[in-house]
Order: C-alpha cells, then structure tokens, then sequence
C-alpha cells in the first residue's frame, strides 16, 4: 500500500505545475457542466442504438477530450514532436476508434432480437451482451494491433505482466466505507444496483440466483477490457509516444466514458483514473486496476441493493 501511495505522490510532485492541472481541471469541468446540462452524451450521442452513426459522435466526443488534453499537454511540456509522429496519430485514432465502436456498437439490438425471447428476456440478454461485447470488440482488436503493429513489448499493455495483489486488497478494504456512504445518495441509488430483478429465473427454470450471479460475472468482467485500454493501451502503450504525459489525456477520455453515469460517479473517475494510470505507468501492470475496478463495482452493487431494502 504505501508503495502504491509513493507512486502516486512521487509522480505528481514531477508532474505538477499549477497552470498545467488548472487547464486541464478547466476542460474536465466545462466538457462535464456541458454534457450534463444539454444532456450531449445520452440525448445526442447515444439516442438511436442501431444506428452506426453513433460511432462517429462517439469518436467525436472522444476526440475533443484527448486530443484537447494533449494540446494543453502540448502547451506546458517542452516535447511537442508527438504531433508531427505518424506513429501518434496512427496509436490515438486506432484507440480512440476501438473506444468508439465499444461504445456506440449498433448491431447488438438485432442480435438479441433474433433469439425472439420476451421482452424481459431480452432486457436481461441486452444487459448481458453490452458488458461482454468488449471481450470482442477491444480486446481482439488490441491484441491484433499489439501483435502485428507495436513493436513495443509490454506484456500485452500490462496484461500479461504480474502484480502483487495484496496492497490492492487493502485499497479497497480503504475505499469501500467510502462507496456504503455514497450508496445513500438519492443520485447513487437511482443508478444502482445495475442488475434489477426480472422473472427470468422463472421463466427459464433456472435457479432463483442465476441470473444475477451470470449478470455480475460478465458485469465484472467489462472491466477487464475497460482497465486494458485505457490504463493499458492509453497509458503503458502511449507512453512510448509522450512518456508519462500520457496519463492526463487517458484520463480526460476516461471521465468522458462516464458521461451517461451519475455526475458524482463521473466527477470520481478523473481522481480515479489518475491513481489507476499512474500506478499501470510505474508499474507497467494493469492487474491493479482490473482488482480495485471489479472490487468496487461488486462493492457498489452489493452496497445499492442493501440500501434500496432501508
């Protein structure tokens, strides 16, 4: 644990510059007053499920906050040669196009419309198959990229290197009463538990547990994709690029990614995010982040349905 902590205090007493974190806390707090006072990301962006030119915004979106973080990145740091790299571009569009297509896919309606079940069973299948979607959709396209494109060996993007487990433990043991006050949040328990009860047991013949225990295993599964791209990709395979300055753009995208949610949560990921890229950068490891982002989802969810019984 107090390794961890160094990482992070050693790295943001190199890094801090007063006007370098004010503009990029300036764009995190524009970009997320906008969004949620227009609503831009659940009214405009992800309004028409099926149709592909969800993508394109997502990108869009995406876009404005990377790449608007890499200019201010650009501005305060002396190397700028990142900008005229192909190299750069061809890493950012390829990442920011694998996030895009996660986010906006549009055929999964037609493909759970085809197993032409009840219309609980297909919430409960359409739940299922956005937090296993990106199984396929980033994690095969990374490791085609790393495989025959990067010729950066790191592991896979932290993926295949090992991590002790321990301080992340206790992290979250740290972490957790934190997540049980929140819980009682009127914003928080409107959101969660993600998984809501339904009659597919029933209807199946399944055991009165299994749909839930299948729902939060692939729930906590997306996660996996989630922490290999952005603390992955984003930072351990940018930093080949801009070094540790690939941190601060991951982590304006990643509070992107969190638009649809609550603005608490999504406030939460910028502080988040930074922690988990400084630690993936030191450390090279991105098992940290997939322990502590599974540990508080599950925390979260447990935590919701506790409090919505009181």
């Amino acid at each position: 644990m107090k390794y961890l902590l160094s990482l992070v205090k050693e790295h943001t007493k190199q890094d801090f510059n007063i006007f370098y974190y004010l503009s990029l806390f300036l764009l995190t707090t524009l970009s997320l007053t906008l969004n949620y006072y227009f609503d831009i990301e659940n009214t405009w962006v992800d309004r028409d499920i099926e149709n592909p030119i969800r993508i394109v915004l997502y990108f869009i979106l995406y876009g404005f906050g990377y790449y608007g973080a890499c200019l201010i990145v650009s501005y305060f740091k002396p190397d700028t040669r990142f900008w005229s790299e192909g190299k750069f571009w061809l890493f950012s569009i390829f990442g920011l196009s694998v996030l895009s297509i996660d986010s906006g896919f549009p055929f999964l309606h037609s493909i759970i419309s085809s197993f032409n079940q009840s219309y609980q069973a297909y919430s409960w299948l359409y739940k299922i198959g956005t937090n296993s979607i990106s199984l396929v959709v980033v994690v095969a396209p990374l490791y085609l990229f790393y495989r025959f494109i990067d010729t950066e060996k790191n592991g896979f993007y932290g993926l295949f290197k090992q991590s002790s487990l321990k301080p992340y433990l206790v992290l979250l043991l740290i972490i957790a009463p934190f997540i049980m006050l929140a819980a009682f949040q009127k914003s928080f328990t409107e959101y969660y538990p993600i998984y809501k009860p339904n009659s597919i047991a029933e209807l199946w013949h399944w055991p009165s547990l299994m749909p839930a225990v299948i729902f939060e295993f692939f729930y906590g599964a997306d996660f996996l994709p989630v922490e290999l791209l952005f603390r992955g990709f984003f930072v351990i395979g940018m930093a080949q690029l801009l070094g540790k300055d690939s941190i601060m753009p991951m982590v304006v995208v990643y509070c992107f990614l969190h638009f649809g949610k609550p603005a608490g949560e999504a406030v939460a990921s910028i502080f988040g995010g930074y922690i988990l890229g400084v630690i993936a950068l030191y450390t090279q490891s991105i098992w940290g982040g997939i322990i502590i982002h599974v540990g508080v989802a599950w925390i979260m969810e447990l935590t919701a349905y506790v409090a919505k019984q009181f």
